[in-house]
Formats: C-alpha cells, sequence, structure tokens
C-alpha cells in the first residue's frame, strides 16, 4: 500500500545506507572497463576548453574507489547551522535549447544474451563507443491533467564489441545449428521527456538497433539481431532528482510505467524476443544521497552521488550530479535497453549554447508554509545582459493554473502566487513538497526555474491520514460490534 511502503522506508533510511554501501562493493565497475573508456576518451574525445577541462579518470576496482564517500569527501560540504538549514549541493538546473553533453559509453548486454534461449551459449564483449545528449526543444504537454513544460532531449551512441558463438541455422538447411563470431553494432537513440521544473522523466521513445555482422558460408552478412521502438510513459513521472539536493537525504517514488513495443524488423537467423503486448509495471524506488564532493571527472568536484534502489534494495542505477555543466558527471544503469543492457556513461564534454533571451526566476521566500503567498519575479534579459521590455510569457506551478505575465521597463515582472497545498510524489520528513516554478517564452523556447519547498512533513501528513484512516474504519468496527452487541443481550 502507497502510505504503508512511503513510511516504511521513511523509518528505515539508516538500515537502508548500510544496504547501499553493501551493494558499492556488489556492483563495481571493472578497472579494465574503465582503463578501456580513459583509452577511447583520449582518443575519441573532442578538445575542450579551460572553462570545461573534463579530463575522464574515474576508476573503480575490487579493492576500494576513488569515488567512494570518505569523511574528508562527504562532511566538508555539508553543514548544519543552528536554524538547522542544510547547505544544498545542487538546485534545479536550467537548460538552453543545444545544450550538449558528451559520454564515453561502455554497455554490457551479456545478461540479456543469457536469458535468451535462442542465443544459447553466445558470449559478448563490452561495446564501447561515444554517447551524446543534445537538448532539442521545449514544449508543453499534458501531466496528470496540467499543461506542463518539459524538455525534449535527444540521447544517441554507436557502441561496437566483438560476439562468439552465436548459435545460427546451418546455411545448408540440414535442421543443424552451426556458431559464428563477428563484431557487434548497436545503434542507440533515446528521445526523452523531462518536466523542466525537476528533470522528472514523464515518458521516452527508445529506438535500438543490434547487429552482428559475421561470415557465413565465405560470405560477410550482417544481420539485425533486434531492431524496435519501445515508448514508455511514467505516471507519475520519475523524479530520480529531489531538488535541491543535500547529503543524506532520501525519498521514494511509486510510480507505473507502461510500456509498448513497435517491432521495425527481425531476422530469422538469430533474433531477440521483443514483447509485442503492452507491459504495465507498478515500481518503487528508493532514492538516497549518501556522498558529496570529487565525481571522478575533472571539473565537478563539487558533485552529489544519488543512488537508486529497487524495492528488493538492489541498486538499479548511480548517478553523480555535477551542478558545473548541470548533467550528470557519471552514471550507471542496470537497464539502458531491453530490460537487461547495463551501460556506464563518463563525461568527456560539455557544450552549452547561448540562448538569445536569459530567463531567471526569483521566490520570496523559497520556502514557506502552506495555503500562503509568496513573490515571484520573472527577470529576461537579452544575449548582452540588458532587460527584454514587454516580453510575455507563463509561469507554472503544480496545482494551480498557470500564470501570465509581461515584463516591465526593467524587464521584470512580479507576480503574487497562492502557493496551496499540492504534495509532491516524493515524500520526505523534512518538507512537504518541493515544486519547480518554471517561466516559459513560447516563441523563444527559452524557459528559468526555481524551486519553491512547502514546509511541512509529508511524511508526517501520510502517518496523519493513515491514522484518520484507521480511525475511522475502527470505528465502523465498534459500531457494528456495539449493535451486535446489545442485539446478542436483547431477552
Amino acid at each position: 500500500m502507497l502510505f504503508q511502503a512511503d513510511i516504511l522506508h521513511s523509518f528505515h533510511q539508516l538500515e537502508q545506507f548500510d544496504v547501499v554501501m553493501a551493494a558499492v562493493f556488489r556492483t563495481v565497475i571493472p578497472a579494465a572497463l574503465i582503463a578501456i573508456l580513459l583509452l577511447l576518451t583520449a582518443i575519441s574525445s573532442p578538445s575542450l576548453g579551460s572553462q570545461y577541462d573534463l579530463t575522464l579518470r574515474f576508476t573503480q576496482d575490487e579493492g576500494g574507489s576513488e569515488n567512494e564517500s570518505s569523511g574528508e569527501n562527504s562532511s566538508s560540504n555539508v553543514s548544519v547551522d543552528e536554524n538547522n538549514t542544510k547547505n544544498w549541493t545542487a538546485h534545479t538546473p536550467v537548460w538552453n535549447v543545444g545544450d550538449t553533453w558528451t559520454y564515453a559509453a561502455a554497455l554490457d548486454a551479456q545478461e540479456l544474451v543469457d536469458r535468451e534461449t535462442a542465443l544459447e551459449g553466445a558470449i559478448l564483449d563490452l561495446l564501447l563507443g561515444p554517447a551524446t545528449i543534445v537538448v532539442e526543444g521545449v514544449e508543453e504537454i499534458d501531466v496528470a491533467g496540467e499543461i506542463t513544460p518539459v524538455y525534449r532531449t535527444r540521447t544517441t551512441a554507436v557502441v561496437t564489441g566483438n560476439g562468439y558463438d552465436f548459435p545460427v541455422p546451418n546455411p545448408l538447411n540440414d535442421g543443424s545449428i552451426i556458431t559464428i563470431d563477428g563484431s557487434i553494432t548497436a545503434n542507440y537513440d533515446n528521445t526523452e521527456y523531462l518536466r523542466v521544473g525537476d528533470l522528472a522523466l514523464v515518458r521516452y521513445d527508445k529506438h535500438m538497433i543490434m547487429e552482428v555482422t559475421a561470415i557465413i558460408s565465405i560470405i560477410q552478412e550482417t544481420i539485425e539481431v533486434a531492431n524496435y521502438i519501445e515508448s514508455g510513459l511514467y505516471s507519475p513521472p520519475l523524479e530520480y532528482y529531489d531538488f535541491p539536493l543535500a547529503e543524506n537525504e532520501s525519498w521514494n517514488l511509486v510510480t507505473n510505467l507502461t510500456k509498448t513495443n513497435e517491432i521495425i524488423s527481425t531476422s530469422d537467423l538469430v533474433a531477440i524476443d521483443i514483447p509485442t503486448e503492452p507491459q504495465y509495471d507498478d515500481l518503487e524506488w528508493f532514492y538516497l544521497i549518501n556522498a558529496t564532493g570529487d565525481s571522478g571527472v575533472s571539473g565537478c568536484e563539487e558533485s552529489t552521488l544519488v543512488w537508486m534502489l529497487d524495492s528488493e534494495d538492489e541498486v538499479e542505477e548511480w548517478r553523480w550530479w555535477c551542478p558545473a555543466v548541470n548533467q550528470y558527471a557519471s552514471r550507471w544503469t542496470n537497464d539502458i535497453a531491453l530490460d537487461g543492457v547495463n551501460a556506464t556513461l563518463v563525461l568527456t564534454g560539455f557544450q552549452p549554447a547561448t540562448p538569445e533571451k536569459v530567463v531567471s526566476v526569483e521566490l520570496s521566500p523559497n520556502s514557506t508554509a502552506l495555503n500562503s503567498e509568496i513573490d515571484c519575479w520573472v527577470n529576461i534579459t537579452d544575449s548582452s545582459g540588458q532587460p527584454v521590455v514587454s516580453k510575455s510569457g507563463y509561469l507554472y506551478l503544480r496545482g494551480i493554473q498557470r500564470l501570465s505575465f509581461v515584463t516591465d521597463a526593467n524587464g521584470s515582472a512580479e507576480l503574487r502566487i497562492m502557493v496551496g497545498n499540492t504534495m509532491d510524489n516524493t515524500p520526505t520528513a523534512d518538507d512537504w513538497a518541493t515544486h519547480g516554478v518554471v517561466a516559459y517564452l513560447h516563441s523563444d523556447q527559452t524557459v528559468g526555474a526555481d524551486t519553491l519547498t512547502l514546509e511541512g512533513s509529508a511524511i508526517g501528513g501520510l502517518l496523519r491520514m493513515e491514522a484518520n484512516r484507521l480511525a475511522s474504519e475502527a470505528s465502523e468496527i465498534m459500531t457494528f460490534q456495539s449493535k451486535h452487541f446489545g442485539d446478542s443481550v436483547r431477552f
């Protein structure tokens, strides 16, 4: 049950911390993989300006890691003053259309091959190559009945490696099976829609093509092992980052993922089984920040490590979030495609776009009580820093209708906002909700954002709601028992 799941996770954060630290050692990345990524980065990554000198030096091995949390690495970045004010390590980023991040990628599809009976005995090397994330646009979509601004991003990668002992039918058509060795190429193309206010993933369309090129009966052939498009919709959106971030924070998320697959083509020789019916998965995730500091990528020494665990306390993903580049510096995920291909991505470069207009959002205060009013200023300047006058746009906050604004002679617009009492989908004991406040210029596809914290305890609220529900049920039971008792003693 949702309430019970939220409460139990919140009361077991210390236990979860131990689980995460144990999982670190269960999910270590082989040193050989990182060494290969180092070589790949040195050879293929573009040269970077001094502002974004991101030298790859992420290493992990069985004996430890440069990126393990240490007292020196973590405690120096977190402090609690006498007013119990947290030292936030990262705030909601603002992306611009054209922002580009490049990565060294390594995909491991061996688990996928092992579960396919048609590929029994086949062995895959790691698939290595470059990956790129680009912000392609900003648009509005419907999220749970609310018009919501989202970034449209596109992640592409082409990775290659070798495969051995792939079973295929004998070209002599005698019913026997032979094995082939060849090179593997995977093309990955993923379009994602991320909520501007907190980067929560709303939906995605993921196109994956995997090919094997091999010599079969002295003829070189290229065989499509998989060619499909997977589309997914999260309800509520998958909020990986509960901005603002701080060490020792944790939160829960319960969501439903609806997935559909469109098979583009397949092969009679070698093929991976792709589900053709829609899939509906109820998912529960637990997130934990247990380290801040050096991510292992030069230029991202002040990063925040966010873990994602499933309902069985198994690590599904981790990311080092780097505020210097408004993106993760490195990431490992258990499932980047096909329900079994895990991937490691390490940042090699960042090229920020230069927007024609810059939008900033200022809230006063940033943290407030439920159902109160706050002041909000939207400031707009051009690329040279000059105020933009009479520019119109819209302001968005969950739980309220969007508000229109027009800038004055100073390039600013002031709005008074009733914040409401909408709880978010990542309940914590520290706040009622954190919501992104977003200003959006439609014609320019330009946004600004800040985070509003609604004070209170979502866990406390959930406890009160659960207590009220149980009290109501108890009252009904007592009424029934009282009536039953009265009936039983009548003469």
